[in-house]
């Protein structure tokens, strides 16, 4: 399995911190979780085409996390090079609405040409897919949003999205090989459905992971000591992500 992260910032721009989004390579399949402004064009970056992506995971719809669905949906209709394998799009209730609204917003520009689209609106669940699995869990964040768990061949990568602290994440993240949490701002500035430092650090410990790594900062968090906050709780691994830091599970 490889993860890289593609945006590890939030809607505030920071030279190394674009907003949201995650690749996955798991055995056969290509899939990003989130997909901020810019999501494409990074992936392009690594290599990937809008032709290999396989599935969209998408925690909640503010647009530091699903803008890019908008590049995503136009690039694929094309007509050269043409797409023709499926997508599916996944995410909370409110997802069908949300692509029906954009299509009303660019008429025809981004309905499926040479592809079939699919949508698929999850609540707490687990999926089998090809050869992986992904759990999801409820998060406690201002709109509808979750968080998922891809596992495969024993091992495991959980992505938080936005969230407060809450036993979803903690469940999730169990055992994992690799946990992601968002951690938008420093301990004193908590905002409400978001993440700290502390909290990350005690989802971390409860949750037994192998390796926490933090995304999703703010400007305000740069500069700030993350680690010193964290260890409070958490001993284990840990990295502070930015745009293309990568792990091989």
């Amino acid at each position: 399995m490889k993860v890289v992260i593609l945006g590890a910032g939030t809607a505030i721009p920071a030279p190394g911190y674009s907003p949201a989004g995650v690749y996955v390579r798991i055995g056969r399949e290509q899939v990003v979780l989130d997909a901020g402004a810019g999501s494409l064009q990074r992936l392009a970056r690594l290599g990937v085409t809008f032709l290999d992506v396989d599935r969209l995971f998408l925690t909640h719809f503010h647009p530091d996390h699903c803008l890019d669905l908008v590049s995503f949906l136009f690039a694929m209709r094309l007509p050269e090079p043409a797409r023709r394998k499926p997508l599916t799009v996944y995410g909370p209730p409110g997802l069908r609405a949300l692509v029906r609204r954009l299509s009303a917003a660019f008429p025809t520009w981004l309905e499926p040409r040479t592809y079939r689209l699919r949508l698929v609106e999850l609540g707490q669940t687990t999926l089998r897919l090809g050869g992986y699995t992904v759990r999801t869990a409820r998060m406690q964040h201002s709109a509808p949003a979750l968080a998922y768990r891809l596992e495969a061949h024993g091992r495991a990568v959980a992505y938080s999205g936005d969230t407060e602290i809450c036993e979803g994440i903690v469940r999730l993240g169990r055992g994992a090989d690799l946990l992601i949490l968002e951690c938008s701002v420093t301990d004193e500035r908590k905002v409400a459905g978001h993440l700290i430092p502390s909290e990350c650090g005690a989802i971390a410990r409860a949750a037994g992971c192998r390796h926490l790594v933090l995304t999703h900062f703010s400007p305000v968090v740069l500069g700030y000591d993350i680690a010193r906050r964290v260890r409070r709780a958490y001993h284990g691994r840990l990295s502070l992500a930015r745009d293309f830091k990568a792990f091989r599970l």
